[in-house]
This record gives structure tokens, C-alpha cells and sequence, in this order.
């Protein structure tokens, strides 16, 4: 039976157990973590003495208590994990879900940490943006080959160390930058100052938006500052000709970790787009106790969402962060971008609703959602938000894009202010 012990900011947490013949596992607290001050997931373990049960969770939760799912990686990082067992002769079909926890280890998003298992030990001396680049580009286009890991092993365990936790579908990688600018792996806690980022690497060059959607990212997370937004810091990283954007991470403050839960593992919630809603994050902020600020955010972003075209808001790109003392706070915004090729003939809705609709969403329906959770000033909000999204035209034109890849993503923005206009 695999097993593992779980702690946070050196308390332990308690013990997961894998049940082969279930396939699930079993989440047994331990009385530091029930002494504690915090409780990592309220709302799925209100009660922290009782023993959770995998199988009692969606089955996308592969077994795992929800809360340590969101440890384990995605789209991107599955695949690179997975390249890296191929090539040391391991099957990841052979591995269950501690097992692979037991990977991330104290290498994770959040303050989660998992012990007593596997480990991919930290050789990166010097991060090379351009060589991770092309390994991810090889990588996601299943082009990485023995050849590729016979000529430089270490590489291929530079990428997995540092971008296999990281969330999401595209190449990410962890770093650390130094006052003076220089990149460390981002994937432990440094004992000199740093900032940590998460960045997303251009690759596949030869695919226009490719090339430019970390340019759109950046100008989109200036506009949403600029309406008041609460969003990481960001950056451009350009070298070699590519252009990462990297986003300043915010479970890491001043060297320490803190907790982070998105809202799918914090509701344990897996369904169908419109079985889940804005207006249910909402209710978390309810059932949390936090401030009508965080109300205030979470409907600038909604709206933003909706002007912007950012409709890749499925409940793993909101999330909510804790601190020691166990005080919530409603993350800062991330992942807000134009979300799909702007090429391509097909528009993807929603993820979650909003006034149960997950499309061609109006001001009526806005004014709506506003009305039902009480944001205050919501007609001046809208209205703010039209302004400045409009001006994604004006921005975008200094980083030289197609006028192509401009017209294309005006002309859905368009559409978007003409039903949200009074």
C-alpha cells in the first residue's frame, strides 16, 4: 500500500493511503493538523477529525481528496512527466496517484508538501529559456525522442523539475529571478531574495499566434490592472528571439510558502460547464467570511471575462489563498487572456455561467448576477471595464503583431462591448 505523509509549513497535515483494490484513497488527519489554527479545505472537511475517502469525490479527482489533486500536474505537465518515465524505462499506467504526489514532493504549487517517497533531485545551475523552449516544443508535438534524451539527459530534468506542478495546457516552468536579473529554478525556496514567477514559454514559432499570444496575455493583464483588477505583477521575457511572459506568483511571499487551493479542489467540484457558476464563487466568498472587496474583485474579473473573451474560466483558473493563521483571501487574477486561436473557425463558451448562460452574455445578465450578490457601484464597474478593454487596439500595436491576428481578436471585443452596452 503506497502511502504518504503531507505537511504544511512544517506541520504534518496527515497520511494518505492507497487502497489498490478500490482504487482510492484513504485521508487519515493527524492531531498537529487538528490543533491547528487552519483547516486547508473547510468547506469539503469542515470537520477535521473525520477520515476522507477518495472515492467519495468525483472520479476525475482520480481517488485523491480534492485538495491534493490540485498538486498534481496538468495537461502540460502530464506530458513531460510522462516522457521522463518513458525514457528511465518506467510506465506511468504502473503508478497511482501518491505515487505521483510523492514525485511533486516539496516541489508543488501552494504550501502543500508530500514526503517519505520518490525525488527528482534539482541539478539546474543556470535556467536556458531557448533550450527549454524547444524541448517543450518537441515535447508537446511528440517529437522528443531517445536521441534527444541520450544527447542531453539533463535537460529533459530541468523541464520536469521545474515544469511538470505547474497548472494548465501550456509549456510553464518555474523560476526565480535575482535582483540582478538572473534565473534560478523556481521550483525550491532560495535563501537569498528572489521573486518567484510562473512562465509561459513561446514555442512552436513557426505558428503566428503561437508567437504572439504571450504579447496579448501581457497586454490583457495591463488593462485589467488598470481597471483595478487585483493581478500578479507580470513581465515580458524576451531571449532568443521568443517573447515568455512571466507572472509573478503569489503563493510565495517573501521566501515562504502560501496555502492555495483553486475553487475545484476547494468545492470538490467536477461537472458540466453549466452545473457550476460565477455566482458559486461568489457563495464561497460567503461561506469563507470575507470582505465585500473580494465580492467587489471577483465581479471586475467576471465582467472582464465576458469583455475580454477570457472564457477559458473554468474553476481551476480562480483560486483562493490561505495564510498560517488560517485567514482566507480570494487569489489574484491570473490566466487572463484572449484563450483560443483566434484562427481557428471555432469559439469555445464559457467554462462556468453566468445567469445560467455560458454564451453571448448581456449587460442584462451582468446586472443580474450584480443585483443577486449585492455589488455596489456595478453599473460604473461595467462601464470602466468597456473602457478600457477597448483599448486593447491602441496597446497591442507597440509589440508589432499581425494585423491579422489585431483585427481578429478587435472583432470578437467588439461584439462583446455591443451586448454589453446599455
Amino acid at each position: 500500500m503506497s502511502s504518504a505523509k503531507i505537511t504544511i509549513w512544517n506541520k504534518v497535515v496527515g497520511y494518505l493511503y492507497w487502497d489498490d483494490r478500490n482504487q482510492s484513497v484513504i485521508f487519515e488527519t493527524d492531531e498537529e493538523y487538528i490543533q491547528a489554527p487552519f483547516n486547508i479545505a473547510p468547506i469539503i472537511h469542515e470537520n477535521k477529525e473525520e477520515r476522507l475517502m477518495g472515492h467519495d469525490f468525483h472520479d476525475k479527482f482520480n481517488g485523491l481528496i480534492p485538495a491534493f489533486n490540485d498538486s498534481l500536474p496538468d495537461a502540460f505537465g502530464n506530458i513531460v512527466f510522462k516522457e521522463w518515465l518513458e525514457q528511465n524505462d518506467m510506465n506511468q499506467s504502473d503508478m497511482n496517484p501518491v505515487e505521483r504526489l510523492l514525485y511533486v514532493g516539496r516541489r508543488g504549487i501552494g504550501a502543500l508538501e508530500y514526503h517519505e517517497g520518490k525525488d527528482i533531485p534539482n541539478t539546474i545551475e543556470n535556467i536556458d529559456l531557448e533550450e527549454l523552449s524547444q524541448i517543450s516544443d518537441k515535447i508537446i508535438r511528440r517529437k522528443y525522442g531517445q536521441e534527444d534524451y541520450l544527447h542531453n539527459p539533463e535537460a529533459l530534468k530541468n523541464i520536469l523539475t521545474i515544469g511538470s506542478s505547474v497548472g494548465g495546457a501550456q509549456a510553464k516552468i518555474l523560476i526565480a529571478i535575482t535582483k540582478e536579473d538572473k534565473l534560478l529554478a523556481g521550483d525550491v525556496i532560495h535563501s537569498q531574495p528572489v521573486d518567484y514567477y510562473i512562465v509561459k514559454l513561446e514555442h512552436d514559432s513557426q505558428n503566428i499566434w503561437n508567437k504572439e499570444k504571450n504579447y496579448v496575455e501581457y497586454v490583457y493583464n495591463q488593462i485589467a490592472s488598470d481597471i483595478g483588477i487585483n493581478v500578479a505583477e507580470s513581465r515580458l521575457i524576451r531571449e532568443g528571439g521568443r517573447a515568455h511572459f512571466a507572472s509573478k506568483r503569489f503563493d510565495r511571499v517573501d521566501n515562504q510558502k502560501i496555502h492555495k487551493q483553486t475553487v475545484n479542489a476547494l468545492t470538490g467540484f467536477f461537472g458540466k460547464n453549466h452545473e457550476f457558476s460565477y455566482e458559486d464563487i461568489f457563495k464561497v466568498i460567503e461561506y469563507l467570511g470575507l470582505s465585500y472587496t473580494h465580492s467587489e474583485q471577483l465581479f471586475m474579473q467576471m465582467v472582464f471575462n465576458i469583455a475580454a473573451s477570457n472564457r477559458d474560466d473554468h474553476t481551476k483558473n480562480f483560486s483562493f489563498l490561505m495564510n498560517q493563521n488560517g485567514e482566507w483571501s480570494l487569489s489574484p487574477a491570473y490566466d487572463l487572456t484572449f484563450p483560443f486561436d483566434p484562427y481557428q473557425s471555432f469559439v469555445i463558451p464559457h467554462q462556468i455561467s453566468i445567469n445560467n448562460k455560458n454564451k453571448d452574455i448581456t449587460r442584462e445578465d451582468v446586472e443580474n448576477v450584480a443585483k443577486r450578490v449585492g455589488i455596489r457601484n456595478y453599473n460604473q464597474i461595467i462601464e470602466k471595464v468597456i473602457e478600457q478593454v477597448s483599448t486593447f487596439p491602441e496597446r497591442i500595436k507597440e509589440y508589432n503583431l499581425n494585423s491579422r491576428t489585431i483585427e481578429l481578436i478587435v472583432k470578437d471585443l467588439k461584439q462583446n462591448r455591443s451586448r454589453l452596452n446599455k
